[in-house]
């Protein structure tokens, strides 16, 4: 019986990743801005033959984007001259982070709610399609995950929190999950120090090789203090002036948003915090991002989100175009994962499922805290959310 379950599992992983290339091959390249831009900076990078960010533009970027997407972009570029292969590498791990989420859910639960975990996770419209394009998300969630399972299922606690911090280099939110494993650990009566040194370790290792070609410690991206300025100050002179400031490098701008963003915070404390139930609806109000990688010619597309963006729905329902229906039922879908989790906080323990609720309110916090709220932005906390979903099902449906 135990080798039976073992095949099912293995086997829905294995369909899940094959659907993942196939998703890729038939509907190609998803140009979402952020992808396309990625793809131009490297481009750039390569013809002035540097990695990202360029030493020759340290003071011509306005600031620095995901830095290791970009570079994975510019390693694809350069070996293949295509970004095929990174694209088909993204749909691999994304099959690899089913397996990680079901190990996961397994260690912290059990085997039935770790299945029905998968189920719901292999189910979900979101995830196909994350593969066609070069957003960060996708590797980010990978490396996190990897940690988790490296900390959670392995015992590896210093390789876990390596792990943790390199996907930070493709996206800087992996100081959520590292409070998050290292609540997990104190919790369990764990040795909470071991992931932190592997992520700090890591970290200076990233750091010191960007230091030693740049002459900055760089790790990771800097956009948050820019965000926070623009979306609170919105847009004023000022920031444009940060940006457009050839006499600073990238680091030197960074510090000038975070001190613009203080200063009108001693201003407006209250519209900064008035700002936080927008913040939290745009997070999660919808989950239609992916579902952009199913619309025809979307090269052509001005402005691609349009057709499946929340307004449009609305002004157009009953009379929906085939992928606008896929994207009702993957609201649907998400919406009923959101109303479960909520509904499981009931009947979960605490400290059994320490883990995803603490990547799910410490998440959120910081988005709320130093976001500005994006649908995107939830993305990676969907695993999570998913956990919670199965134990409830499996608490009230299956009445385990």
């Amino acid at each position: 019986m135990q080798n039976s379950h073992h095949k099912i599992v293995i086997t829905l992983i294995a369909l899940f990743t094959i659907l993942q290339i196939i998703v890729l091959l038939v509907f190609g390249y998803t140009p979402y801005p952020d992808s396309n831009g990625y793809i131009e900076i490297a481009k750039e990078c390569i013809n002035g033959q540097d990695l990202y960010p360029m030493v020759s533009k340290l003071n011509e970027y306005g600031f620095l984007w995901n830095v290791g997407a970009i570079n994975a972009v510019i390693l694809s570029l350069k070996l293949f001259n295509s970004i095929v292969p990174l694209l088909v590498i993204y749909c691999l791990m994304k099959g690899f982070t089913a397996l990680f989420i079901y190990q996961i859910t397994k260690t912290i639960s059990n085997e039935k709610i770790a299945f029905i975990t998968l189920i719901l996770y292999v189910l979900y419209p979101a995830n196909y399609g994350e593969g066609t394009s070069t957003h960060s998300e996708l590797p980010f969630i990978f490396f996190t995950l990897l940690g988790l399972w490296l900390c959670i299922t392995k015992k590896q606690l210093f390789v876990g929190g390596m792990s943790l911090a390199f996907a930070n280099w493709f996206r800087p939110m992996g100081i959520v999950f590292l409070l998050a494993i290292m609540i997990f650990l104190f919790i369990n009566k764990k040795q909470i120090w071991k992931p932190l040194v592997g992520y700090i370790a890591m970290i200076i290792v990233i750091g010191s090789l960007y230091y030693l070609r740049t002459g900055l410690f760089i790790y990771q991206a800097k956009t948050g203090w820019m965000a926070l300025s623009d979306y609170s100050t919105d847009h004023i002179p000022a920031s444009l002036a940060i940006r457009d400031n050839s006499n600073w490098n990238v680091s030197e701008k960074d510090a000038a948003w975070k001190e613009l963003f203080f200063e009108w915070l001693k201003e407006h404390p209250v519209d900064y915090f008035k700002q936080m139930p927008r913040k939290l609806i745009n997070t999660y109000v919808s989950d239609n991002v992916n579902m952009c990688v199913f619309l025809p010619n979307k090269a052509e597309r001005e402005y691609m989100y349009e057709e499946l963006s929340m307004r449009t729905l609305f002004r157009c329902f009953p009379n929906y175009s085939a992928i606008q229906w896929l994207t009702l039922i993957n609201l649907l879908y998400y919406y009923c994962i959101l109303l479960t989790v909520f509904l499981s906080l009931y009947y979960l323990s605490i400290k059994k499922y320490i883990l995803p609720l603490s990547v799910i309110i410490l998440g959120t916090s910081i988005l709320l805290i130093a976001g500005h709220g994006e649908a995107r932005f939830h993305i990676p906390f969907m695993p999570f959310f998913i956990m919670l979903s199965a134990f409830f099902i499996n608490k009230r449906i299956c009445k385990g």
